[in-house]
Formats: structure tokens, C-alpha cells, sequence
């Protein structure tokens, strides 16, 4: 197939990527888009924009903080000053959906480097169509910009044809280290890349880490030489404890994924470092063996099923109108997905653990890369609630990972048979 081809084919997949992302933000309505954890966000961009602190107080002035990471409100900051007060959730959208449709893009490039067209094209698929990227257009919350700026910075850092530059790794480090001031827990993304660079040259992997974690850094800082009213580690402790359930279940099971809602030892049980442990050491003696399988085997399942812990199916909240339900297209897309999520998601798994072993003969540290994230991401997130959400930004990475390991598998069985071709010709009836 001729290049102009295979172009016209990633634009088709792009344009369907748009498509639904358009579709699902002017279609569907978002009921009550800022409560929670949207609102809090809001609220931190608008004591940016109207008196240069982040800060989540409602009174003026308001006092400096921590509880929440940067760049998200920062991030809505700039949308408020390019679409004023009224528009600037609008403005959130439209460049959410840009992002989404980024994110694709990115996705189609890393893989095309790692597996070749075909399998570039699978992967772009999944991306596009994945109900789970197509709605998080709609909200108002970290995972569409943090997921566009780690698949970003994997295409810079992942997709060079050639030895990785300097220039790549700087460009791929900044983009990183942008997505942990939206989410900090993400710190362990540019450690694992890191890690995989390391043996194809030090060098790089130490500029990786300087300029990946140099933002991180920056806000550590502020945050230690200047009085704040909250810190992040009052929201880290609760997270913990909230995720501390097995099942997600305390006693009643219609509250399941809100257990902390009825335990009576909530909210003092997540308050600090000493309360968590006072309150977990003895559940943990009384049951080891229910709290190590929840930890070591159910946590990680969890964490990529496919319908949200604390959500509606694929979405964080409530839709009225939602194309997935009226529209014959997206509901056919949705349940597509759906069917795909398992196999997908094996493929994944399989196709991290190959990229762990093959590192080890040194063969395709970018293989090695991915499985690295999707390793490391997913330990992140063990302490708190397994929800799908919260891995969204390895979710395209595992669509990579899946797509090229597919590949793989294929070629070992065409591998296969051309070797047990030639053995079967002894025992070939001669020809008259």
C-alpha cells in the first residue's frame, strides 16, 4: 500500500475519532458538570484569574494551598482568559476534544514506530472508538488533557525512526512532566521511562528525569516554603483509606464504591499517616488473607475493567441524552468496545510482561517502555479506589501495547509454519 494510502486511512480513523468526540459533547448533557471534584477544579481557576492564587477557599483573600495539583486549574485558567467568563467551559470542551483527537494521532505513531502500519491501525482504532477517551471530552476533570499530554510525550520520546535526540527527550520530558502537575501520582511514568532509556544511554535517561521532574520539583517547593491552608497529603491519606475496602464494600453492598460513606471510623480513618494505620493495622491482622488477595489480585482487575468504580458505566457523571443510548452508530461502537475489552486488555497485559523480558536481551527498549508505564501505573494506583478512571492515562498506551503484541502473535504463527513447512516434504507422495 502506497503512503498516500495508508494517509488517507489514518485520516479516515481521525476524523471518525472527531466525530464521536463532537457528536458525545453536543448531543449528550453533562448534569451538574461542576460538583466534586469538577467543581473544586473550577473554583481553583477562578482564584487564579481573579486574584493569582491557587487556592480552593471561597472567601477573599483566599489562602494558598495544595489539596489539589496545578495543572489542570491551570489549564482552565487559560480557558477563562481565551473565553472570558462565560465561555470558558465551553472553551474547556472544544480544546478537550482537540486533545482527544491528539491523543489518537499519538497513538497511531508510536505504534506504527513499534509494530509497523497494520497494527498502527488497530491501535488507532480502539483509540478512537474507546467510550472511555470519547467522554472525557465532556468533563471537566483531569483525564482527557493529562491522557493527551502522556501519549504525547510517549510519541516524542517512543517514535523516533532513528537513535533517540536530545531535543526528543526534552520535548517528551517537558510533555511528562506537564501531566504530573495534573496528576502527581503520574511521577512514576517518567521514572519508568527512565528506566527503560537507561541502557540505551545515560545520559538521556538522567535529562529525562531532570526535566520531567524539574515542574514536580518547582511545586514541591512552593509548597514547602509557603504557609498553606490544605495540603495534598490530607487528600493522599483519605484516597487511602477510601480504597482500603475489599470489594469496595464495608456492610451494605448498595453502597458499593462508597464503603467510607457507613464506617462510622470515617472520616478520622483517612485523616493522617497515624489514623490510617491505627484503623487498617487491626482490619489487616484480622484478615491477611482477604486484604492480600484484594491488594495483589483484585485491585489490579479492577483497575482495568471497564465500567467505572464511582460512575455511570463509562462516564464519571450522570449524561442526559447521551448519543451512546439514541444513536444507532455509537451504540454500536459502545458495545463493540465492550465485547473487545477483555481480549484487549489481555493482550495488553501479555504484551507488558513481553516487553519487560525482552529488554533484557536488549531488544526494542520502546516495547520495554510501554509495559514499564502500564506496570507502574497500575502499582500507583493499588493504594486507592481501583477505579478505571484513575488509569485513563495509560489507557492508549495499553491500546499500543495490545495492538503491537496481536502483531506479534502473528507473525510467531506464520514464524511457525513456514519452519514446519519444509519437514512435511519426506513424507510427500512423489509425483507421476
Amino acid at each position: 500500500m502506497r503512503s498516500a494510502e495508508r494517509t488517507v486511512l489514518v485520516g479516515i480513523v481521525l476524523a471518525i475519532a472527531a466525530a464521536l468526540r463532537i457528536g458525545f459533547v453536543t448531543s449528550g448533557t453533562v448534569l451538574h458538570p461542576l460538583r466534586a471534584d469538577a467543581g473544586q477544579y473550577a473554583q481553583y481557576a477562578a482564584n487564579l484569574h481573579a486574584h493569582g492564587v491557587f487556592s480552593l477557599a471561597a472567601e477573599v483573600p483566599p489562602a494558598p494551598d495544595s489539596f489539589r495539583s496545578p495543572g489542570y486549574p491551570a489549564f482552565l485558567w487559560l480557558c477563562r482568559v481565551l473565553g472570558g467568563e462565560g465561555g470558558w467551559m465551553s472553551t474547556a470542551i472544544w480544546l478537550q476534544v482537540a486533545l482527544g483527537v491528539l491523543t489518537v494521532l499519538a497513538v497511531q505513531r508510536v505504534t506504527q514506530r513499534l509494530g509497523g502500519f497494520w497494527p498502527s491501525l488497530l491501535a488507532v482504532a480502539l483509540a478512537a472508538l474507546s467510550p472511555h477517551l470519547v467522554v472525557s471530552s465532556a468533563f471537566v476533570l483531569t483525564e482527557c488533557l493529562t491522557t493527551a499530554l502522556v501519549a504525547s510525550g510517549c510519541w516524542a520520546l517512543l517514535s523516533a525512526a532513528g537513535p533517540l535526540t536530545a531535543a526528543r527527550v526534552v520535548i517528551g520530558g517537558l510533555l511528562l512532566g506537564a501531566a504530573v502537575l495534573c496528576n502527581e501520582t503520574l511521577v512514576v511514568l517518567p521514572v519508568a521511562l527512565a528506566f527503560a532509556l537507561w541502557p540505551q544511554g545515560r545520559g538521556k535517561a538522567l535529562l529525562l528525569l531532570l526535566v520531567a521532574l524539574l515542574p514536580f520539583g518547582g511545586w514541591a517547593v512552593r509548597n514547602r516554603v509557603q504557609p498553606l491552608a490544605r495540603t495534598g497529603s490530607e487528600r493522599a491519606w483519605a484516597s487511602i483509606s477510601h480504597g482500603s475496602y475489599p470489594g469496595m464494600v464495608f456492610r451494605d453492598p448498595r453502597l458499593v464504591g462508597f464503603p467510607y460513606r457507613e464506617d462510622p471510623e470515617q472520616p478520622a480513618f483517612g485523616a493522617s499517616a497515624a489514623d490510617l494505620w491505627r484503623v487498617l493495622g487491626p482490619r489487616l491482622a484480622a484478615e491477611p488473607l482477604r486484604y492480600l488477595v484484594w491488594y495483589a489480585v483484585e485491585k489490579p482487575m479492577w483497575l482495568w475493567r471497564w465500567d467505572l468504580v464511582q460512575g455511570c458505566g463509562v462516564c464519571v457523571y450522570d449524561v442526559a441524552n447521551s448519543p451512546y443510548e439514541r444513536h444507532a452508530v455509537m451504540q454500536a461502537s459502545h458495545a463493540g468496545m465492550r465485547w473487545l475489552h477483555l481480549p484487549v486488555m489481555v493482550a495488553a497485559a501479555i504484551g507488558a510482561l513481553v516487553g519487560l523480558l525482552r529488554h533484557r536481551r536488549g531488544e526494542r527498549w520502546q516495547w520495554h517502555a510501554l509495559g514499564a508505564c502500564a506496570v507502574a501505573g497500575t502499582l500507583a494506583y493499588l493504594p486507592v479506589i481501583p477505579d478505571p478512571r484513575y488509569l485513563q492515562p495509560v489507557r492508549p498506551l495499553l491500546f499500543v501495547l495490545a495492538a503491537v503484541t496481536l502483531a506479534g502473535a502473528l507473525a510467531w504463527i506464520r514464524g511457525r509454519r513456514s519452519h514446519a513447512a519444509p519437514a512435511a516434504e519426506p513424507n510427500a507422495a512423489p509425483m507421476a
